[in-house]
């Protein structure tokens, strides 16, 4: 049993980033289990991981975390590496290259082809199954990515990534054209609960900002700059989405037939052309700045767009170019309430690690509707018949002889 006392500068964090602080050698996804396993207490009461801490306070913990089982192997899979020493490695991730083993992928990784080109020189900060990842791109985002070699170079990567001094560039070609140059999108980004699969601006969600400006206009398309602050899963997509502009030929975020329909029929045939030019989404990550971990000196690195995506810009440059943004497209404008999740009944809480079902509405029967529709009429009777009633006490009338409605006499009984 393993005994801390939280200080000063950790006042206020949770517990599990305060644990991470004293026990350097585990990762927070390690010390989480613990936590969730009921194995971290304060004042003899076990604690979950989003406890925050206050200075002085002694947080007992009842055992190590158990290091997750490596299960992988190394593969020899080619690596586009654009800067390495003893300390870090930058490289060009492909498209469709997973980044670590995860959602039923075991081999053909990032991870295993780092394994075997750098063996032990990796660092173990992310466990085995991540060895030297800092931080991830989607499987179909190519683009720049850093490596650490050792547990040094990785804290120190990480705290730049926490105080966002390492700043991710990123380029994109999105539907439509932006209500704004440039600005920010603060949006918390989660699990949507209707497609675990998929992430959504959600109010339980963790927060999430992007920076963008936009570097060109096409007539039903634009090319933007994006600098994330944070690192939530596909957390460009997701906000690019949530601003009215899905990522161009995202097939997961709406960003190809739903948007394709949207264009006016006359510039359709384009708009389809350099769809099918696209095998997925354009997005790719093309400048990486950050501090050197040994040398402390500031590093850049910057690649261009890769084939595919310079495509598909000299395309829409010759066809549908233009110097300045388009409004006028209402079908894009609608595209984007569609997309907004401003209405309280459409957030989830929902925790990052479970996932749950909604709860949907029981159907009535048949027999239930008809029961229910024969209240609602014999209520409406019955107010019909005191407003009868009311009516002809005003007359003088004797309110007791008005007869129910729906049994009024069809023939004037005068006549009978």
């Amino acid at each position: 049993m393993m005994k801390f006392v939280v200080p000063l500068e950790q006042s206020g964090n949770r517990v599990d980033k305060f644990l991470q602080s004293v026990c350097n050698d585990y990762s927070r996804t390690d010390l989480q289990k613990l936590l969730m396993a009921g194995k971290v207490f304060f004042q003899e009461k076990a604690i979950s991981k989003n406890f925050r801490v206050e200075e002085g306070m002694e947080i007992v913990m009842e055992a190590l975390p158990e290091k997750e089982a490596s299960t992988l192997e190394p593969e020899n899979i080619p690596l586009n590496i654009i800067y390495e020493d003893e300390d870090i490695v930058v490289l060009n991730k492909p498209k469709n290259l997973v980044v670590h083993p995860g959602n039923g992928v075991k081999t053909g990784t990032l991870a295993a082809g780092l394994l075997y080109h750098f063996k032990e020189s990796l660092s173990s900060i992310n466990g085995p199954l991540r060895p030297g990842i800092v931080h991830r791109l989607d499987k179909d985002t190519p683009g720049l990515m850093l490596v650490a070699k050792n547990d040094q170079a990785h804290r120190h990567l990480a705290k730049q990534l926490e105080s966002h001094s390492l700043a991710r560039t990123y380029r994109a070609l999105v539907w439509g054209n932006p209500r704004d140059w440039e600005g920010t999108i603060d949006a918390p980004v989660g699990r949507d609960v209707r497609n675990r699969l998929k992430q959504a601006v959600t109010k339980s969600g963790k927060q999430a900002r992007t920076h963008f400006k936009a570097l060109e206009f096409f007539t039903f398309a634009s090319l933007l700059e994006y600098q994330l602050e944070t690192g939530r899963t596909h957390q460009i997509r997701v906000h690019s989405r949530y601003m009215g502009n899905p990522v161009f030929g995202d097939p997961l975020y709406e960003g190809r037939n739903a948007c394709l329909t949207r264009v006016p029929p006359l510039l359709r045939e384009i708009a389809e052309t350099a769809l099918n030019m696209t095998s997925s989404q354009l997005l790719q990550a093309v400048k990486i700045r950050f501090i050197h971990p040994r040398t402390e000196q500031e590093m850049e690195f910057e690649i261009p767009v890769e084939e595919e995506f310079a495509q598909v810009l000299e395309y829409l440059s010759s066809k549908v170019k233009s110097d300045a943004p388009d409004f006028s497209m209402e079908a894009f404008h609608a595209f984007e309430a569609d997309m907004r999740f401003d209405d309280e009944s459409d957030f989830y809480e929902i925790e990052e690690d479970e996932y749950e079902a909604p709860v949907r509405k029981e159907r009535m029967t048949r027999a239930e509707r008809l029961a229910k529709k024969k209240e609602r009429l014999a209520k409406k009777k019955e107010i019909e018949l005191e407003r009868k009633k009311r009516e002809a006490e005003k007359r003088g009338e004797n309110p007791d002889s008005v007869v129910a409605p729906g049994y009024e006499p069809t023939i004037d009984p005068n006549l009978v």
